[in-house]
């Protein structure tokens, strides 16, 4: 399987003229959806039973829709989606039956609130947290496509501070040079020699560094947040 080097907001836009990558996009994320959902409402829901996730389904769905780069980070974009579309399903019911619904009604005011920009990076910056978890878990994820995981690379990690940063130094190299990232994405092998010639690092350092230099161009290419390099 040839790995895609595409970011999540790179795959949100592609899926917008794409419904079959869409489909996969949304399944991928319905955890996500679940667990917005369930942590505003302190309930646990089902898939297939309960109104609001079907209501965050089609909520991810808007916000793929509507989504440009500008917007930020996808999934607190996709967040404050659902969490409006929630409050306006709440609000219809509250009209429509006059009842005391499981939906805490003293937050709307708030909530409401995130519509404005001043809000909206409040929010964004409150939900950062959980984000980078899914961020982690789609990490763990492209490892796994590699038969790379998370107790190898603890495994594997360089104690000395220089060594690592040689590491970090050619997986920059590698993502840098399309040559060298593309036969690595097709082969999935390091191809040691190619970068010998870029980097003045020893063959036998790369090989030994070698799942965690893939690991390492993994995260650079998927862009991910929580990993500072």
């Amino acid at each position: 399987m040839y790995l895609s080097t595409e970011t999540l907001e790179e795959r949100v836009i592609s899926s917008q003229k794409d419904p079959q990558k869409k489909d996969l996009l949304i399944k991928q994320f319905k955890p996500f959806i679940a667990s917005i959902i369930q942590k505003r409402l302190g309930k646990f829901l089902a898939y297939g039973v309960d109104d609001e996730l079907s209501i965050g389904l089609l909520a991810f769905d808007e916000a793929i829709n509507s989504y440009n780069i500008n917007k930020g980070k996808f999934l607190s974009f996709s967040r404050l989606v659902i969490t409006n579309r929630i409050i306006d399903y709440y609000r219809k019911q509250s009209r429509q039956s006059h009842s005391t619904s499981s939906y805490d009604d003293t937050e709307d005011d708030a909530t409401t609130s995130l519509i404005d920009k001043k809000s909206i990076e409040q929010f964004t910056l409150q939900s950062e947290l959980e984000d980078k978890k899914f961020e982690i878990i789609e990490y763990s994820h492209e490892l796994g496509l590699w038969g790379i995981n998370f107790g190898d690379l603890e495994r594997i990690s360089p104690k000395q501070d220089n060594l690592r940063m040689e590491y970090i130094n050619c997986a920059k190299m590698i993502v840098k040079d399309k040559i060298i990232l593309d036969e690595l994405m097709r082969t999935r092998r390091l191809p040691i020699k190619n970068i010998t010639k870029i980097m003045p690092l020893h063959r036998k350092k790369i090989e030994r560094g070698r799942i965690y230099i893939i690991a390492l161009v993994i995260a650079i290419v998927k862009k991910y947040s929580f990993i500072e390099l």
